[in-house]
């Protein structure tokens, strides 16, 4: 009992004041202190958020001046980190206070159970920060755009390989569809690779068991087209002026299983209009499609 209640004050206080300092930091920042951060000590899950989060914080800093041109869009971005950050810091910290108490006797199997939350939990914030970080990059003109022409259908084989034994998994179909005058497609192929692997990985959590996803390109009057189709349920058309949203949760329940940051599409629509395209989704029970309409541009 004596070497249980040591190694619980050895390894958990300190684990419990970093994330209360990160908490503390996510609270400051999200009531405009540009100048907070948290500590990167540590070497573990914890230290590599906080990493992530002071990059986020010295980004936001650089990018003071322009925020302020837009007083919303810099509130907006505050309000994200608040609140985002809350709930996992909150049950990281939860399941922390219950391992360091001795006198709550766990079994190996729910101590495992609980380590596995704490470290999901922090990568799901290390997403957050990355995403939030990614969002305000493309609001605000700091990605500069590497156009070139490159090829569509391996940009699609790359996507589908990513999500191949989760698709197995479940059952689903991936399928590719690219017409012949489309297979070369000018833009940056690295931000469209992202914005694709967004549609698919939302397509994937959404489809159910024997469904199919399928990504198709067609080109035609100077714009390429390129599409990601799911077999899922569908969205409500009350829900599809919203899907673009930063953290809009259309099926709450849903939403609470998924292990993303909730700013994928936010993310996905940032992206295209930087190319100067458009994103759109058409939805109905067994079928919703994400179209993307990209410029062909003149001297690549």
């Amino acid at each position: 009992m004596v070497a249980t209640v040591v190694v619980a004050l050895v390894v958990f206080n300190p684990a419990r004041r970093r994330l209360s300092a990160l908490e503390e930091a996510a609270q400051r920042l999200g009531e405009g202190d540009l100048t907070a951060r948290a500590s990167q000590a540590g070497g573990d899950e914890i230290a590599r958020v906080a990493a992530a989060f002071n990059r986020m914080g010295s980004e936001l800093e650089t990018r003071d001046a322009a925020l302020r041109t837009s007083d919303a869009l810099r509130r907006q971005m505050m309000a994200d980190v608040s609140h985002e950050l809350k709930t996992p810091l909150t049950a990281m910290r939860g399941y922390i206070e219950t391992l360091r108490m001795p006198e709550i006797a766990l079994d190996s199997e729910r101590r495992d159970r609980y380590f596995e939350t704490i470290d999901r939990e922090t990568r799901r914030l290390e997403r957050i920060v990355k995403d939030l970080l990614d969002l305000a990059r493309y609001e605000h003109g700091g990605v500069v755009l590497q156009r070139r022409l490159f090829d569509i259908e391996r940009l699609f084989e790359n996507v589908a390989g990513r999500h191949e034994r989760e698709a197995q998994t479940k059952a689903v179909a991936i399928r590719i569809h690219v017409d012949p005058l489309a297979d070369q497609v000018g833009a940056d192929p690295d931000r469209i690779e992202q914005a694709i692997e967004n549609l698919v990985a939302n397509a994937l959590r959404h489809t159910p068991s024997g469904g199919t996803i399928t990504l198709s390109a067609t080109q035609a009057d100077g714009m390429a087209t390129l599409s990601v189709s799911d077999s899922g349920g569908g969205i409500a058309p009350e829900h599809l002026p919203h899907v673009f949203e930063r953290f809009y949760k259309v099926d709450a329940a849903r939403a609470a299983e998924s292990t993303g940051s909730g700013l994928g599409l936010s993310i996905t629509k940032a992206i295209i209009e930087r190319h100067g395209g458009t994103i759109r989704v058409t939805s109905q029970p067994g079928r919703t499609t994400f179209t993307v309409l990209l410029p062909q541009s003149s001297g690549i």
